[in-house]
């Protein structure tokens, strides 16, 4: 495949140019996702890219007609579009995953999907059907992240190859190409953020079945693949980009809901999904309603909140257009009726559906719940039901935003952003096994990665967020962490070897930012703090400099780990020495400049471009803390303050995304597990129990008025309930040697865990009112247990492995 090909002449066809790229596909299998992408190559050279006559074709059918002569024994379909694609053999869809394939620089990488789809064939005409659609690949909607304006946009394709065993002994293979026949679909328009227009003109299933007469359709055009490289400016070598199989989850529906009906008008009714959701409604003729009936037009409008009149709040100033999450569709009782969308999702806990009058009573609809088919990594149950609810927000909060690569909202964005993940990396991975996810947002990454070592803020990227919102190292330090992470929770050392020489990069790009004070500065730092309408109103250079520092510390780990683990590291590597050296000398310049040592606390003395505030501020004595940096002589005094802040503020954070990653677990390091749990469950705002109380189920992106009411990375002290109400937690190298500290002062009653860890299963039910702990350790680990001390005992216990039953 090259990114400028030929295309060529197709029977009946003409001349035309384009450019390859776009996003692919693929199936997990249980070994892959140990492997590079090097190891996941498909050749490109086994079929053609093709798609529709025409500059930027809307919604192509790709169709092909074969025979087979005997009856299949096997077949293995490779299949991957440029946009989004749905495909079929015989009518039946060779898998129920949906908005195929995930986003990826497709300059870098493509990924395909394989699929065994030998029992949908059959001996006589089979059909081979490949429906597209636009995804991010060929966005026209204007937007303010330039997905329009990406650099890869060109039309959407489509790219197959069918190899099938026959029972005869033969085999044979088809693939797309010149043979192939298309004409545009019954979808008019489709776009990730306006929503899809349906418009049938006949049976929307007929053309994937044999018998269907397609001698109308028009030649499709075929685009030559090759291996190697091409030339690009100056006669460079480029390589191509790479065919790879997909490591991470495909998107599958979930959960069918029924929707209450908020308010109704012979014109207009409101539906309630009960809580937010990322995915779409199926909205159908009634099995009443004759084949002969006239057609339904109608128009259903999605949000996640409502206006005051009632009506669905589908403002969105970052998208340039009148129509937001918005179907338009036509059902016609004869031939289609029913529609959901096929190439793009929402969030929404709200439907406005529009019709003429009387024709909402001919229609049913119903709430699809669909996302990455994540498989759960952990339980939680308690005797609280407020733990309970936080814990099953952040779980919803989370889900709602897995869509190839965790996402920041599934309605008003649905841009990958890294800092989110940055804090709620512990809690997506208690959550969720994230290893095949992550795998392939380290490969995005990466790919996005710029010659000076600058990444972008959000991942995948258009070419967007490397100047606009940025620098921002409190979101970019992902990738150097996001190895660590790879390592320790999962043991898995082969993509250090992979990505530390990028994570290197990165990191020497932003030592090379050091001002005269020897800080590294941000324009985001602790993000959306109460009152606080994006960036945090404290000088940013703190938090920047130390997430950088933390960076360093886990990539100098992460290094030492691929080391003993025998991995292949490239020669010029920084040493972890040197790593950790950096990053004294980095947490030595916040000490230097940020800390008051005759009051005891963080302060912000400013700079001369911006002034510094006198207001004490949470965040910039929380992070020193969580990082271990403050002086021991004046460790006291710094959590006293904070301590002093929060009752006077009645025990509420003034945090934004970093601050509530980390207070709740410093407070319980020094003593404070009381106070920690009073913040959590303060029943007024700003906090998380008022959230929940007021009706909702996942958690808000901002403090006052929030734009998302499904965003996760205000709900990271979930971790603190995992870690410290709960009491389990990581090892330093890793699950094989585990804690099982809960904090004495938090009063819940009881709370237990399941936990999947690469080590095994671990389980525990704590019970503080039976002061009793049952514990199962998995075979090949050991866990040390502190329990709550009688005054004057607090001795760890070593168990090995085993189920125990503890008191105290």
């Amino acid at each position: 495949m090259s990114i400028g090909p030929w295309w060529h002449r197709c029977p009946g066809g003409r001349w035309e140019r384009g450019r390859l790229a776009g996003p692919v596909v693929e199936d997990p299998r249980s070994r892959w996702h140990r492997m590079s992408p090097r190891d996941h190559r498909i050749d490109p050279a086994l079929a053609s890219w093709i798609t529709a006559p025409g500059e930027d074709p809307q919604n192509p059918l790709l169709r092909l007609s074969f025979a087979l002569v005997s009856p299949p024994v096997s077949a293995r379909l490779l299949v991957t579009g440029l946009g989004t694609f749905r495909a079929a053999l015989n009518g039946a869809e060779v898998d129920d995953a949906r908005l195929d394939p995930g986003l990826t620089d497709p300059r870098a990488r493509i990924q395909v999907r394989e699929l065994e789809v030998g029992a949908l064939l059959h001996r006589g005409e089979n059909v081979l059907g490949i429906e597209l659609g636009r995804g991010f690949h060929a966005m026209t909607t204007p937007n303010e992240w330039r997905w329009h304006l990406a650099p890869w946009r060109g039309p959407v394709r489509a790219w197959a190859h069918l190899r099938m065993h026959l029972a005869d002994g033969s085999s044979r293979a088809v693939a797309t190409g010149q043979d192939w026949r298309t004409r545009p679909g019954p979808v008019a328009f489709d776009s990730m953020y306006e929503g899809e227009t349906f418009a049938p003109v006949e049976d929307p299933e007929a053309w994937l079945l044999p018998g269907y007469d397609d001698s109308d359709w028009a030649p499709v055009l075929a685009a030559s693949s090759r291996r190697g490289a091409r030339r690009g400016g100056h006669g460079r070598e480029v390589p191509e980009p790479m065919m790879v199989r997909q490591v991470q989850e495909p998107i599958r529906e979930q959960e069918e809901i029924t929707p209450a009906v908020v308010s109704s008008s012979p014109t207009r009714t409101v539906l309630d999904m009960g809580r937010v959701i990322a995915g779409w409604c199926r909205v159908e003729l009634r099995a009443d309603v004759p084949a002969d009936d006239p057609p339904l037009l109608l128009v259903a409008r999605h949000a996640e909140k409502l206006r005051e009149d009632g009506r669905v709040d589908a403002r969105n100033e970052h998208v340039h257009t009148d129509r937001f999450q918005e179907d338009r569709l036509r059902l016609e009782p004869g031939c289609a009726r029913s529609f959901a969308p096929r190439h793009s999702y929402k969030g929404f806990r709200y439907v406005e559906l529009e019709a003429s009058p009387g024709d909402l009573a001919r229609v049913q609809v119903t709430g699809i719940l669909a996302h990455a088919d994540l498989s759960p990594a952990s339980t939680l149950t308690s005797s609280d039901a407020h733990v309970e609810a936080m814990d099953r927000a952040m779980r919803a909060s989370l889900l709602n935003n897995m869509h190839h690569v965790p996402t920041d909202t599934p309605s008003l964005e649905k841009n990958g952003w890294t800092g989110d993940a940055l804090t709620s990396l512990a809690a997506m991975t208690t959550g969720f096994d994230m290893r095949r996810m992550l795998r392939k947002w380290l490969e995005d990454q990466v790919d996005g990665q710029r010659g000076d070592g600058s990444l972008a803020v959000i991942s995948p990227s258009p070419g967007w967020g490397y100047e606009e919102l940025s620098p921002a190292p409190e979101w970019t330090c992902l990738l150097p962490v996001l190895l660590d992470e790879m390592v320790c929770e999962y043991g898995e050392t082969d993509p250090v070897a992979r990505h530390a020489a990028a994570a290197a990069r990165y990191l020497a790009h932003e030592l090379g930012r050091r001002d005269e004070d020897g800080l590294i500065s941000s324009v985001l730092g602790d993000y959306l703090s109460p009152g606080s309408p994006g960036p945090a109103p404290e000088v940013r250079r703190l938090s920047g400099t130390l997430l950088v520092a933390h960076a360093l510390r886990r990539l100098a780990h992460a290094l030492e780990r691929a080391t003993s683990a025998g991995e292949p590291l490239a020669p010029d590597l920084p040493a972890p020495d040197t790593l950790r050296t950096d990053a004294s000398t980095l947490e030595q310049a916040v000490n230097s400049v940020f800390l008051d040592a005759t009051r005891g606390l963080y302060r912000d003395p400013g700079t001369a471009a911006e002034p510094g505030t006198s207001t004490y501020r949470q965040t910039s004595n929380i992070l020193p803390l969580a990082f271990g940096i403050v002086p021991p002589e004046r460790s006291g005094a710094v959590v006293d303050h904070l301590v002093a802040d929060l009752t006077a503020r009645g025990d509420h954070h003034d945090c934004g995304h970093l601050g509530v990653r980390f207070l709740l677990p410093v407070l319980s390091a020094h003593g404070h597990g009381a106070l920690a749990w009073r913040v959590l469950s303060n029943p007024t705002a700003p906090g998380w129990r008022a959230w929940l109380e007021a009706g909702n189920s996942t958690f808000a992106e901002m403090w006052e008025q929030p734009r998302s009411h499904s965003h996760y990375f205000m709900g990271t002290p979930v971790t603190w309930l995992h870690e410290h109400v709960a009491g389990l937690r990581r090892g330093a190298e890793g699950w094989e040697e585990f804690v099982v500290a809960p904090d004495p002062d938090v009063p819940v009653g009881r709370i237990a865990m399941t936990r999947a860890t690469n080590a095994g299963e671990i389980a525990l039910d704590l019970d503080r009112e039976a002061r009793t702990l049952a514990l199962t350790v998995p075979d090949g680990t050991r866990a040390t247990v502190v329990l709550p001390p009688e005054p004057g005992t607090a001795a760890p216990q070593e168990l090995g492995p085993g189920e125990h039953l503890l008191r105290w």
